[in-house]
């Protein structure tokens, strides 16, 4: 390959980049427009662009300011996404109980991840007091209503154990294989470790 060519490639190399760099630049500056404009979903957006490297610079504190400019509207992934960043301490003060405050209200506004993880908290008891029934409660609701497979598998097997409910090993079989059947690979080996293919009909 001759210089020409080379320089050639390395050209088209650099206004490849320089127009992704524009277009990505122009496509945060929609986001800050709308989201100074009171857009809770842009708001939302732009503190994710906030919280990773990316088409912004990472900025965990603009990153927050925005969340809760858009969780001021109940926009619930906002709620979750601070609920997250309390909960494992990411670029902030681990803070348990307030991540149990944020997961409360976006599983109110039916977000089912934060249900799941209100469902965790319940379980382990951090955060708050453990109690299994609860657990059990914000479990089922991210299984049956948001369709969530780790959510599924978790039902089942306190339907299998009679943990936080009561015993159903029928039940158990459903909630298992459902969250198999949804791509969760630890349900088959659940399944396989206490030998449930003996309760079926």
């Amino acid at each position: 390959m001759n210089n020409i060519k080379i320089k050639r490639l390395l050209l088209g190399a650099f206004v490849f980049v320089i127009t992704f760099l524009s277009i990505g630049s122009l496509h945060a500056q929609t986001f800050v427009a709308a989201a100074e404009d009171g857009d809770p979903v842009a708001q939302y957006k732009l503190g994710r662009m906030y919280s990773q490297d990316g088409k912004m610079q990472k900025d965990i504190k603009k990153a927050i300011y925005w969340y809760k400019k858009a969780a001021e509207q109940n926009q619930k992934d906002a709620i979750m996404a601070l609920g997250d960043l309390y909960y494992y301490g990411t670029d902030v003060k681990q803070n348990v109980h307030l991540a149990f405050t944020y997961y409360k209200k976006a599983a109110d506004l039916n977000n089912y991840e934060a249900c799941y993880s209100l469902g965790e908290m319940y379980s382990q008891g951090v955060g708050v007091a453990k109690h299994l029934p609860t657990a059990f409660k914000y479990y089922k609701q991210a299984a049956d209503d948001g369709g969530l497979a780790k959510a599924m598998f978790k039902v089942g097997t306190m339907y299998y154990e009679g943990t936080g409910c009561k015993k159903d090993v029928a039940q158990s079989l459903n909630y298992v294989k459902m969250a198999y059947r949804e791509g969760y690979p630890t349900a088959l080996e659940y399944w396989n470790e206490k030998q449930l293919w003996q309760y079926e009909e």
